[in-house]
């Protein structure tokens, strides 16, 4: 990740920590929060340290590992206030609501679409019996890679607007793959049921229709915790 724009201060992060304190929603913050929150750790532990190291009595060198220590538990309790409103925001979205992610920073909304995933594979788990399927693929792990070729073909007619020569049901063996849509679609029509999908969307789609969207540039894959990247 790119470093911060501009550098954190022990201003801002009170202020934010006291938003959160206040707030049930998220508060709005910079887009690169935790890289500068980071970036503002290391160089007050640093400066810390060798004030320590100059005089470890001295009033200054007090005053900087007081300080730095204040920063450590403001950051920590800034991203544990946040992590409990994205876990009832991902619980909410599980249930059909609509959920405003604007707030979220780039590393949140990673957690958010994983989380959301995991809430979507319990409930169905525990409510209807499904047990996720585990697909072990080669490389990356991505389940578009054990996709038969010729349903993708089928789903890459289906995602570019046309109709399959074929009226292909689903098996319910097939595996699915979890999606960020990237823009607004016309509707696809489904090996089921037809897809209405918006930008910002996000679908556990049939493999082939998710792996066909995310081959047209349509969509992004949501890796699964448990997937290893190299």
């Amino acid at each position: 990740m790119a470093s911060p724009l501009e550098q954190i201060n022990y201003k801002e992060v009170t202020e934010i920590h006291r938003k959160e304190q206040r707030s049930a929603d998220l508060v709005e913050v910079r887009r690169d929060l935790y890289p500068a929150y980071r970036d503002f750790l290391g160089r007050l532990k640093r400066e810390s340290e060798e004030e320590i190291r100059k005089d470890p009595y001295s009033f200054k060198a007090s005053g900087m590992a007081n300080e730095f220590k204040k920063v450590s538990s403001k950051g920590q309790q800034i991203f544990f206030l946040r992590m409990r409103k994205i876990l009832t925001m991902a619980t909410r979205a599980s249930s059909g609501a609509k959920i405003d992610l604007v707030r979220l920073t780039e590393e949140e909304r990673e957690m958010y679409d994983q989380v959301l995933r995991s809430i979507n594979e319990c409930r169905e788990y525990s409510m209807e019996g499904k047990v996720p399927e585990a697909h072990v693929a080669p490389n990356n792990g991505s389940v578009c890679l054990t996709v038969d070729r010729g349903q993708m073909n089928d789903a890459l007619r289906r995602v570019n607007g046309g109709s399959s020569k074929e009226n292909i049901e689903a098996p319910q063996s097939m595996g699915r793959v979890l999606v960020r849509i990237l823009e607004d679609l016309p509707e696809i029509a489904g090996m089921n049921r037809p897809y209405r999908l918006s930008k910002n969307d996000v679908a556990n789609l049939p493999a082939p229709i998710g792996c066909a969207l995310i081959k047209r540039g349509k969509a992004q894959e949501i890796a699964p915790f448990w997937r290893k990247t190299e």
